[in-house]
């Protein structure tokens, strides 16, 4: 199995204007920054790198709360050599159809 992680913010109040949710999960910490603005957030990107979210430390501010949290993913099994996904290997040793 791979392991991966992902950043997860959790709001004391909700964020958004009729959505009651407080909690949501980005694959990176600039992701953050494409739905919630530094004033949402409550610091900017460049401060969450300084306090070392992406290296396991959490940030505590006023508005929310980032964690870096363990994703564990299956890993793929990739196709044997030559092969396109989906193809079967054939056997060369055996009569072609001729068409």
């Amino acid at each position: 199995m791979k392991k991966e992680h992902i950043y997860r913010v959790a709001f004391h109040e909700p964020p958004i204007e009729n959505d009651e949710r407080k909690d949501f999960f980005f694959s990176s910490l600039s992701a953050i920054y494409e739905d919630f603005t530094s004033e949402q957030i409550g610091c900017k990107v460049s401060r969450l790198w300084n306090i070392g979210v992406s290296g396991g430390t959490p940030y505590e501010g006023a508005k929310c709360k980032i964690t870096r949290e363990p994703l564990t993913a299956k890993s793929r099994n990739k196709p044997e050599s030559g092969l396109i996904s989906g193809e079967q290997k054939r056997d060369n040793n055996l009569p072609q159809e001729k068409i």
